[in-house]
């Protein structure tokens, strides 16, 4: 009988998993149009709407939405979403503005415009924390060592990950404070403060009036309450939605808080990537846009607001990231007078770091090639992992359940000389077991809080990516809950 109890939970497994594997994916093996590839992928990949925008050779050659928001209302290409992390773009280009008007030095220490943050230090690439004044140019290129703590003023009150990164390990590199070169989302906020100093203007007014206006994005904003409607940001638990109605803070614009749609950001992509000849906004000309996305250090991978790495194939230019409720991915291919944008009504880790990028990454497929292969289901990878998830905890609760006999057994086996080394090898599991749960339930939001560059909580855990974090801590305690009613059950019947 036990080994049936022990081996059943394993069986619906594998089988659940063959089922995955083998019942049939609907939709094309191959991709030849954006229309195809984002309107069957939303589904596969378990999104619950985004807008979209492709630019090429100075053209708008794709601009379309799909889906609903976290209240499920049909998203169009001119709802307004947050921007979240690629905000930097917008405020990277007031500071290029601001640089090339002369209204400001990249290399004046940033004391000189807030005196109080004079305790901040720069960092070089490979290089520990130097005793001299931050510069501009180090803050803009988020080579600065922050200690948060002593910058209550400067918190932005936005949980998520900054500028998501195309693979994994490029993520955890860069954001170990172990690590000599980090990011921090405080950076482009006190750029955007020190831009609202120097102009005595809001930072709300400074978009407008030199980036959004003149560019006719008369639906982008630092100031979301000019708006009538934004679409509701949304969470997802194993594939399921849910809404989120909290607010990025308006301070926190600068870097995370800034509102747009995918019409308004083809306007700007389009203007970044193509512009026509005599074309400008003030304090940038059609010329000088290709100062927006070079490095501000010849050892960087940051430009005014734009991430740049280097590859085989050439740079691959980006922003993007998440914040409560809402994801955005924004590549451009200088190069090659194109862009390519989506911005989502949800958020989370994979969607963020892994399902934008590949979508990106196959509509640059169809964009220069002509066709994609089809990607990865993840929405049947979710699926499979919450029924896998539910059978685990399942399993845990009828271990609950028979303690007792556990524990009985274990007694039972002490009491030979043949199975001493079984029942000590059980029992000194049991307590590592329970300790590490334990230790990791308790480490979790430091570990996570190095990760990010800012303390969180477990609300603010399970609330950016509900169903990982939910998933893995449920298992935890129900695993300390399993252990410590064993150990109780062989206390009381050593005792008794």
């Amino acid at each position: 009988m036990k080994f049936v109890r022990l081996i059943v939970p394993w069986l619906l497994v594998i089988v659940i998993v063959l089922a995955a594997l083998y019942l049939p994916d609907l939709g094309p093996e191959r991709y030849k149009d954006f229309d195809s590839l984002f309107a069957h992928e939303r589904g596969r990949q378990g999104i619950a709407g985004y807008e979209i925008a492709i630019i090429k050779n100075g053209e708008i050659v794709f601009n379309k939405a799909y889906g609903f928001d976290g209240q499920r209302k049909a998203l169009e290409r001119s709802t307004p979403l947050y921007l979240g992390p690629a905000s930097e773009i917008l405020t990277g280009t007031l500071l290029c503005q601001f640089v090339n008007q002369k209204k400001i030095s990249l290399d004046v220490p940033i004391a000189q415009f807030i005196p109080e943050l004079a305790s901040l230090k720069a960092r070089r690439s490979g290089a520990a924390s130097l005793d001299m004044p931050l510069t501009l140019r180090q803050l803009a290129a988020h080579r600065v060592a922050f200690p948060e703590k002593d910058l209550p003023n400067y918190d932005p009150e936005a949980t998520g990950l900054e500028a998501g990164l195309p693979d994994p390990e490029l993520f955890l590199r860069s954001h170990f404070p172990t690590e000599n070169y980090t990011r921090s989302r405080l950076s482009y906020r006190i750029v955007g403060a020190i831009l609202e100093k120097e102009s005595n203007k809001t930072f709300s007014e400074l978009l407008e009036s030199m980036i959004t206006i003149p560019l006719g994005m008369y639906l982008t904003t630092a100031k979301p309450t000019s708006l009538e409607h934004i679409a509701v940001g949304s969470g997802s638990f194993f594939g399921l939605t849910f809404p989120y109605l909290e607010q990025v803070p308006y301070d926190a614009a600068p870097s995370d808080g800034i509102v747009t749609t995918s019409e308004d950001m083809a306007k700007f992509l389009k203007f970044i990537v193509s512009p026509e000849r005599g074309e400008w906004i003030p304090g940038l000309t059609s010329s000088q846009t290709p100062r927006l996305y070079q490095p501000l250090y010849k050892d960087g991978d940051t430009g005014f607001g734009w991430r740049i790495l280097n590859s085989k194939e050439g740079r691959y230019i980006f922003q993007g990231g998440s914040i409560r409720g809402y994801s955005s991915r924004i590549v451009i291919y200088p190069e090659r007078n194109a862009a390519i944008v989506i911005l989502c009504s949800q958020n989370g880790i994979i969607i963020s770091n892994f399902l934008l990028p590949m979508l990106v990454s196959c509509a640059e497929q169809i964009l220069f090639n002509g066709e994609s292969r089809r990607p990865f289901p993840t929405q049947r990878a979710e699926i499979v992992a919450g029924i896998i998830f539910v059978i685990y905890l399942l399993s845990i609760l009828l271990q609950i359940q028979s303690s007792y006999s556990w524990a009985r057994d274990l007694v039972k086996y002490r009491e030979t000389s043949m199975s001493q080394f079984y029942a000590r090898f059980a029992l000194v599991r049991t307590i590592i077991g329970l300790v590490v749960r334990i230790v990791v339930v308790v480490l979790a939001p430091f570990v996570i809080g190095a990760l990010v560059g800012r303390a969180v909580s477990y609300q603010e855990i399970i609330a950016f990516e509900p169903g990982i974090a939910s998933m893995l801590m449920t298992a935890l305690l129900f695993g300390v809950l399993r252990n410590t009613s064993r150990l109780v059950m062989v206390g009381r019947l050593r005792h008794s």
